[in-house]
């Protein structure tokens, strides 16, 4: 039997909580015979400002979800961005997921008339360039566990990517188009989930020292003053059971039409708008009615979908959608902001009243997977909040700080 091209992810032991996220020790080197994969939007600012802020949030899922079904299985690490997702597998795969990217590339394209670059960065030139990267596997839920990612890999890689000349080697610009098969498990049925206190917090912090013990300080700072504000029973959580509503308009299942039916006429998205929206309310009745039945228990749907959410995350920035009050976004802004003069951090913020689900249905029995974004631009909208503010830490220190990217 083939050994698992995989098993040093998988063998990586699961960290209990995501406030281990700020231990360095946690996180183990990923093999030089690994590749970084880098995908985002491409002028997913000025797509927002048309009001494309739910088609740019679903290329940046549709790249996942077509690598994990190019691959058979999730069992990578990889994080959504909002605009795109940054994900990382053995060099080895490479072949069987390049389908999946040229398929969302051509998805994006015919779709929603966006274009997506995506790059492929051996780890071993990252660290021929002098960076590293190094992850780890933190707990969702019973079913699942995301990545973080500690180390400047990342950002090198994503700002060599998108450099015009430096990061052409790198950049797959082919399409092709996608099958019935590549986006298989991807569904948009959720409304918008509006916040029980009133406001979506995009929120994004990034730690400037190059000093891993000072970033450790900074970062376990940081979450202990969420705790502080918000409280540690999960009431930041930016959906709640009471909150999800399944879409009823067929309008609103234009987004997911898109994506499964990019290379359809319009018979073919007519019909698949429509059994979309019909398998929607039959789950919607039987969520209702808590029912069990297609295999599935779903009287407790909507708590998994809360559970298996990935509202946190970190990839050398800390990533996370929060409900907050404004008395809330007040306290975490002054004290956020204090910090920023302070020259220690630089954060993004973008406030929206609610926030976006895209879903990755493997099973219904617990094994669906969520992509949580702020509505209105969310964490792309925060993101072009947090370069402004490296920028500006920048020009004020005189340094380029090349461990960063602005």
């Amino acid at each position: 039997m083939p050994a698992d091209p995989y098993a040093f992810y998988t063998a990586l032991p699961v960290c209990p909580s995501f406030a281990e996220v700020t231990r360095p020790e946690v996180y183990t080197a990923l093999p030089d015979d690994w590749v970084v994969v880098i995908g985002d939007v491409e002028g997913s600012t000025a797509a927002i400002a048309r009001g494309q802020y739910k088609d740019v949030n679903l290329v940046g899922s549709s790249l996942l979800v077509a690598t994990f079904n190019a691959l058979g299985h999730s069992n990578l690490p990889f994080v959504f961005g909002g605009d795109g997702a940054t994900l990382a597998l053995p060099a080895a795969e490479l072949e069987r997921a390049r389908p999946a990217f040229l398929a969302t590339r051509r998805m994006a394209r015919d779709g929603f008339d966006l274009g997506l670059r995506i790059g492929v960065v051996p780890m071993s030139e990252i660290r021929a360039a002098g960076h590293d990267l190094r992850v780890a596997r933190v707990r969702l839920s019973d079913k699942f566990s995301l990545a973080a990612f500690w180390g400047g890999g990342l950002a090198w890689a994503e700002k060599t990517v998108k450099d015009p000349q430096a990061g052409a080697s790198y950049r797959i610009e082919e399409y092709a188009a996608p099958t019935a098969e590549t986006f298989v498990g991807l569904e948009c049925r959720w409304r918008g989930v509006p916040s029980e206190k009133g406001e979506t917090l995009s929120l994004l912090v990034q730690a400037v020292s190059p000093d891993d013990a000072a970033r450790v300080r900074i970062y376990t700072e940081v979450l202990k003053k969420l705790r502080e504000i918000f409280g540690d029973k999960g009431d930041d959580h930016p959906i709640t059971e009471n909150q999800l509503q399944i879409a009823r308009k067929l309008s609103e299942y234009d987004g997911e039409t898109k994506v499964q039916r990019s290379q359809a006429g319009a018979l073919g998205r007519a019909w698949y708008r429509i059994s979309a929206r019909l398998g929607g309310l039959l789950g919607d009745f039987l969520m209702r009615h808590k029912m069990t039945a297609l295999k599935a228990n779903w009287g407790r749907y909507k708590r998994d979908t809360v559970t298996n959410s990935d509202y946190q995350k970190f990839d050398g920035v800390l990533r996370m959608v929060l409900s907050a009050s404004d008395t809330q976004r007040a306290q975490l802004v002054e004290w956020l902001h204090q910090r920023f003069r302070a020259g220690e951090l630089a954060y993004g913020l973008h406030i929206s009243v609610e926030a976006l689900v895209t879903c990755l249905i493997f099973e219904r029995e617990g094994g669906h997977l969520h992509f949580i974004d702020g509505a209105n631009g969310g964490y792309a909208l925060a993101s072009v909040d947090l370069k402004t503010r490296l920028t500006a830490l920048a020009e004020n220190t005189g340094s380029a700080m090349p461990w960063l990217n602005p």
